[in-house]
């Protein structure tokens, strides 16, 4: 079997479950009204358009696929995967709603809901960082283990958790499709000022991620003074060492050979700190 064969069976035995859980699962009518928002449902907008196409669908046709819910005490329920489902059932004036019922605890119904979601390609790219961002503060989880437990490539991890370093302004307009992600990945790159004036030029302007990534070589672009654009794999370094240092780490490359690595402190209690771990 391909990695990527395996890689894609460990996201679908996450969402689905692997057939040790079987029979751990059961499907049945369930009142709509013991069901309950779940908790671990990246998605934070739901298309109000394309929810009512599927209120009319139901309507004439039921619910066709069960929800994926798992039990939180007596005949009461919590959605795990098909919030959408559940919202246009209530919409269409159903009292029950066909469920597979699970025994699922909360990591694994966050990783299955990010699942769900992520194959079906529903998320936004700021929804996709904090779901993979909540499985690495909440469970405690590794890029690694985040990447093995949702099926993705560490890569796309490092990459997707990157954008919320991002001010909340600039991960508004990605939200809001203003902004591509491409253009937040450039973006992401460069100081916090810099990165503002970028992206308000980007909607103003009309600027493709390829412009974006040649702004800092023409004279004519709108925002001038970017930052060297940094490659994807230094990017990824310098993430590694943040985070096993503990403090922001960059790297400053003048060519292939020389350059210098830059930790960041706020406090003298933080440097006291940075210097302590030098000495060990």
């Amino acid at each position: 079997m391909s990695d990527e064969n395996k890689i894609l069976n460990r996201g679908l035995d996450a969402l689905l479950g692997s057939n040790k859980d079987a029979n751990q699962k059961t499907v049945k009518e369930v009142l709509i009204e013991n069901i309950s928002a779940g908790r671990f449902q990246p998605r934070s907008n739901f298309d109000e358009a394309k929810l009512l196409e599927l209120t009319d669908s139901i309507k004439n046709h039921g619910v066709i696929s069960p929800i994926l819910v798992r039990e939180m005490g007596l005949n009461q329920y919590e959605v795990i995967a098909g919030e959408r489902r559940l919202r246009a059932s209530k919409k269409a004036g159903l009292s029950t709603i066909p469920c597979l019922v699970d025994q699922k605890k909360d990591q694994d119904a966050l990783e299955s809901a990010l699942i769900e979601n992520l194959q079906r390609e529903d998320l936004n790219a700021v929804e996709e960082a904090r779901g993979y961002d909540r499985l690495k503060r909440e469970f405690g989880l590794t890029q690694d283990e985040v990447a093995s437990s949702t099926g993705k490539a560490r890569s796309t991890i490092a990459n997707s958790l990157r954008l919320l370093n991002l001010s909340t302004a600039i991960l508004d307009m990605l939200s809001a499709g203003q902004i591509e992600k491409g253009h937040a990945k450039l973006l992401a790159s460069m100081s916090p000022e810099e990165a503002e004036k970028t992206a308000k030029s980007i909607i103003k302007n009309k600027l493709s991620v390829k412009e974006l990534s040649n702004i800092s070589k023409s004279n004519n672009t709108p925002a001038k003074n970017i930052k060297k654009i940094k490659d994807t794999d230094l990017l990824n370094i310098e993430q590694e060492m943040s985070e096993g240092f503990g403090h922001k780490v960059e790297i400053e490359a003048k060519n292939k050979k020389t350059g210098k690595v830059v930790i960041t402190y706020n406090t003298s209690d933080e440097l006291e700190t940075i210097i302590s771990k030098l000495k060990k």
